[in-house]
Parts: structure tokens; C-alpha cells; sequence
């Protein structure tokens, strides 16, 4: 198997428990305090993987530094709204709902860095739509 796809699925099995586990913790704490020990798990997690891969970050360029920085801090926001949106609905409906997330990170991709996107990749897109429609309908 190839290196990309075994990275793939180990995201995809990690970001399922991320989808999985904040529902837990808000079943014993308050949103923005589960969101607190989230943050400090990614903290963690971050220190270590800095002290394992040892980034050269005195030679990063600033243009990417900057959307580097908005990833963490859209990440972060995203998962507080994720938070709140589990405390009033269930995991099986939300997880999938925002699941959708590359439908934008698509059309972004579509209007600001011009990429080409093919009718067959349209159709995996509608789709997907479709199948959050489909998995939420109760």
C-alpha cells in the first residue's frame, strides 16, 4: 500500500475518534471546559510531535506561516462549534454534517487557487451532500 494511503486511513480512523469522543466528554463537562482540556490534548500532542520531527521554523517563509496559524486557529474554532453542536444533537447526525467540510475547502480551492475540478468529482461532491442528507433525515 502506498505511504499517502496508509496516512489516509490512519487520519480517517483518528479523525472518527475525534468525531467520537467529544461527545463523551460533554456528557460530564461544559462545552467551552471540555473544550479547554481539547486544546491542552493538542498542545501535548503538538510539543511531542515538534520534539519527534524537529521543524526547522527559523527557515519557515512567513506565506506560510500565516495559513499555517489560520488552520490552527480555524481547527480550534471548528471544534468549539462542534462541541456546542453536540450538546444539543446527536453524534450520528452532527459527525456527518460536518463532515462535509472539503465541500468548502473545494469551492475554495475552485475560486482562490484555480483548481480544476471534474465532473465525476462533482458528483462524488453532490453525493456526499446527498448522503449527510440521507444519514440525518430521522
Amino acid at each position: 500500500m502506498k505511504e499517502w494511503a496508509v496516512y489516509s486511513f490512519l487520519a480517517l480512523f483518528i479523525w472518527g475518534l475525534w468525531g467520537f469522543f467529544p461527545k463523551m466528554a460533554i456528557s460530564c463537562l461544559e462545552p467551552k471546559c471540555a473544550f479547554f482540556f481539547q486544546v491542552v490534548g493538542g498542545i501535548g500532542t503538538g510539543l511531542l510531535a515538534v520534539l519527534f520531527m524537529k521543524p526547522d521554523v527559523f527557515a519557515a517563509n512567513l506565506k506560510g506561516i500565516v495559513p499555517a496559524l489560520l488552520t490552527g486557529a480555524a481547527g480550534s474554532l471548528g471544534g468549539i462549534c462542534f462541541l456546542y453542536a453536540l450538546r444539543g444533537g446527536k453524534v450520528s447526525v452532527i459527525a456527518p454534517l460536518t463532515a462535509l467540510y472539503p465541500v468548502i475547502s473545494v469551492a475554495l480551492a475552485v475560486l482562490f487557487l484555480k483548481e480544476k475540478v471534474s465532473p465525476v468529482q462533482c458528483a462524488g461532491v453532490a453525493l456526499a451532500v446527498v448522503s449527510v442528507i440521507l444519514i440525518s433525515h430521522e
